[in-house]
């Protein structure tokens, strides 16, 4: 009996078959789950009205300077709904001032802040406040040291948003690649970092077996706690919020007020929403993600996958981070993987990087090093990389160790043209159809299949608690 199964191609599906008695499980995907009823809007003022271990929103910025930080577009979420209910609640309260801070971290602001400064201007424009909206740009001069993290981290931060009494943090939380969940501590480093701050954070992406999803300092299983990003990254927020810029532009010691709204959402709907205490927030958001995104599998010799819908499908360098996700769990070692992704980029970049990363410089970090190091021999490529890191090049690193030390074969299916595939050691398919049925004569080993992989996190069985 055959089974046809659609995964997510960009904005829309494609389909094939397979042989159930090939297939090791059904579909893994998003869980459907039970949404919280009500319109987006609706749900996030209902949790603003019950917060956790804080006083009403409203209550705190009386009078204030007050930071609403709002996730960039590098990922699809709701954050116009979000920038519009907490905007609609901070005014209730008659700041002082109201600065929207778009935490763009390293991503281009004119790429990743365009929608989210158009929605900002909507919310705050009736508004009888001092409004101003700022996107981080790390390569400015807008920082200000505050010290360093026990890992020697030097946390530069943007003033704008140290000159803020309040800091609310507006968040959608996931499964994250290195930081083991997308969580409030991201909206500071990297998201109002200095490229420097930035750049010798995401040094620690090198420890490639702790710095990975579903590990963080977060988390209530102390298995699952050692994560040296995340351990960094929660340090900088920490840090930064005993900080505050007067109005004499003194850093001066301070107890940030703070304020945390938190959830998970899919398609419009919201499954998991909490507001309040951030930190209170943060921990309860990993059980929440656990339960919504965390597949438990014996590793399969065949694998398909979908890292999902745009943005994360449109080059290779966001489509990466499915391998980290869900890939390199599902697959045993000496495995073959086929990724679907169109990889068709945007008509706002170079022609020159479309399909292969977002903007020149992370194409030439981590397409032109991934193809000068994908003959080496693996121990001179972490030598290079280790002694040569740039912010992109952990995302080399990562595809190099999977092509080398795992021994994984990644194919792909794609827009891109074959020749510009091989470059980067990837090999191009061009019938999905044919690569099933080639492998179904090989009666040698069983397919799983994935979609949305950069949504969920996979796991080999029985390495939920060590990871190793």
């Amino acid at each position: 009996m055959s089974n046809t199964i659609s995964l997510t191609y960009g904005k829309s599906k494609i389909s094939f078959i397979i042989l159930e008695s090939r297939l090791a499980s059904p579909l893994i995907k998003t869980r459907e789950g039970i949404a919280i009823p009500g319109e987006p809007v609706e749900v996030i003022r209902r949790a603003l009205d019950n917060p956790v271990n804080r006083p009403p929103l409203r209550q705190i910025v009386k009078n204030k300077v007050v930071g609403l930080i709002s996730s960039d577009e590098f990922r699809s979420g709701l954050q116009k709904d979000i920038i519009f209910t907490l905007v609609s609640e901070i005014s209730k309260g008659n700041p002082r001032k109201l600065k929207i801070l778009i935490a763009t971290g390293s991503h281009e602001v004119e790429i990743y802040a365009k929608n989210i400064t158009e929605w900002a201007k909507e919310a705050i424009k009736d508004l009888p406040i001092n409004c101003e909206i700022i996107a981080n740009n790390c390569y400015g001069n807008d920082f200000i040291f505050i010290g360093k993290t026990t890992k020697g981290t030097p946390l530069y931060i943007n003033s704008h948003l140290l000159s803020c009494e309040v800091r609310v943090y507006g968040h959608e939380a996931k499964y994250h690649y290195m930081n083991g969940y997308s969580c409030i501590d991201k909206q500071v480093v990297p998201g109002f970092a200095s490229m420097e701050t930035i750049k010798l954070s995401h040094k620690n992406s090198l420890d490639h077996n702790h710095s990975v999803a579903g590990r963080s300092p977060w988390h209530n299983d102390h298995q699952r706690q050692f994560n040296p990003f995340g351990i960094d990254v929660k340090e900088g927020r920490a840090i930064s919020e005993k900080f505050f810029l007067d109005g004499d532009e003194k850093l001066v010691k301070k107890e940030i007020q703070t304020f945390g709204l938190d959830m998970i959402s899919e398609s419009g709907n919201i499954f998991w929403i909490m507001a309040g205490d951030p930190d209170m927030i943060t921990k309860e958001m990993t059980k929440a993600v656990d339960n919504f995104s965390l597949f438990e599998v014996e590793p399969t010799k065949y694998l398909i996958i979908s890292p999902g819908s745009p943005p994360v499908c449109d080059t290779i360098y966001s489509t990466q981070n499915c391998f980290d996700m869900a890939l390199k769990g599902a697959i045993r070692d000496g495995g073959e993987a086929l990724v679907i992704a169109p990889c068709s980029g945007r008509e706002d970049v170079p022609e020159e990087v479309e399909g292969l990363a977002p903007d020149l410089n992370s194409k030439r970090l981590f397409w032109d090093n991934l193809i000068k190091l994908k003959d080496k021999p693996l121990e001179e490529c972490s030598q290079f990389i280790d002694e040569n890191f740039e912010l992109y090049l952990w995302k080399t690193d990562r595809v190099l160790k999977l092509m080398k030390e795992n021994k994984v074969k990644i194919y792909l299916y794609s827009q891109l043209h074959p020749e510009k595939v091989k470059e980067g050691g990837f090999i191009p398919v061009e019938n999905i159809q044919s690569w099933i049925d080639e492998r179904i004569k090989r009666t040698d080993g069983k397919f799983r299949v994935i979609d949305n992989g950069n949504k969920i996190l996979v796991l080999r069985s029985g390495n939920v608690s060590a990871f190793l």
